[in-house]
C-alpha cells in the first residue's frame, strides 16, 4: 500500500462482513473472500485496497444474493452496512446523537462519516428544501451506486426520515449525484418501519 491509494479502514469492512453478514456467509463464500484478501477466520487488517473492497462486494452480492438483479443486491448491502455499523459501540453512541439532529442535519455531516471509514471519501451537499437535497460523492465505494443509495436510505431512516427516496445520477464509474428526499417522522418510528408507498424506488433483494 502506498500513502496515495484509496484506503478503506477495518471498521467499515467488520461492520459488514464480521456484523452483517456473519450469519449469511456460507463455507464457499468465506473461501472465495479469503483468496481475494478477506480472511475473516483472522485478525482483520488495518486497511484494504478500494479494490480489494469492491472484489469483496461483489463477491458477498454474488453469493449471499445469489440471482438478484446487481442493483438490488448492491442495495441491501448498504442497508445491512448501515444497520450493523449503527450497532457498533462507537455507531450507538452516534446514533443517539443523530437521531436528536435529524436527518437533514445527519447527512449535512455526512462526509465526516465516511472519512471515518476511509482515506478517500469527499461529500459535497445542495440542499433543495427542508427535507430534500443533493448530495454528491467523488467515489461511491462499489461498481455500482447503488451500493451508497441504500446506505444514505437506511441512514435518513434511521434518524428519523420516512418514505425515503435514494436515487443516483451522473453515474460516472466512480462519482455520482445522489437526490435524496424524505418526511419526517418521530424518531422512534424508524427503528420499526416497514416497506410503504416508497418501496417501488428501492431496488431491495
Amino acid at each position: 500500500m502506498t500513502s496515495s491509494e484509496k484506503l478503506v479502514f477495518t471498521q467499515t469492512v467488520e461492520a459488514l462482513f464480521v456484523r452483517a453478514l456473519e450469519n449469511r456467509l456460507t463455507p464457499a463464500c468465506r473461501e472465495h473472500l479469503r483468496r481475494a484478501g478477506l480472511d475473516l477466520d483472522q485478525k482483520l487488517e488495518r486497511a484494504y485496497t478500494l479494490e480489494q473492497w469492491k472484489e469483496f462486494l461483489r463477491i458477498a452480492a454474488g453469493h449471499v444474493y445469489g440471482g438478484v438483479p446487481a442493483e438490488a443486491a448492491y442495495y441491501s448491502l448498504g442497508e445491512r452496512f448501515m444497520d450493523a455499523y449503527f450497532g457498533t459501540f462507537f455507531g450507538r453512541a452516534l446514533l443517539g446523537v443523530v437521531r436528536l439532529a435529524g436527518p437533514r442535519r445527519m447527512l449535512l455531516r455526512s462526509g465526516m462519516g465516511f472519512r471515518a471509514g476511509n482515506n478517500f471519501s469527499v461529500v459535497e451537499i445542495v440542499e433543495r428544501g427542508p427535507t430534500s437535497l443533493e448530495l454528491r460523492m467523488n467515489d461511491v465505494l462499489a461498481d455500482l451506486p447503488t451500493f451508497a443509495a441504500g446506505l444514505l436510505a437506511r441512514a435518513v431512516e434511521l434518524c428519523g426520515g420516512a418514505r425515503v427516496v435514494s436515487i443516483p445520477e451522473e453515474f460516472d464509474g466512480t462519482a455520482a449525484t445522489f437526490h435524496i428526499r424524505w418526511s419526517e417522522t418521530p424518531a422512534e418510528a424508524a427503528l420499526t418501519a416497514t416497506d410503504d408507498d416508497s418501496g417501488a424506488s428501492r431496488p431491495r433483494a
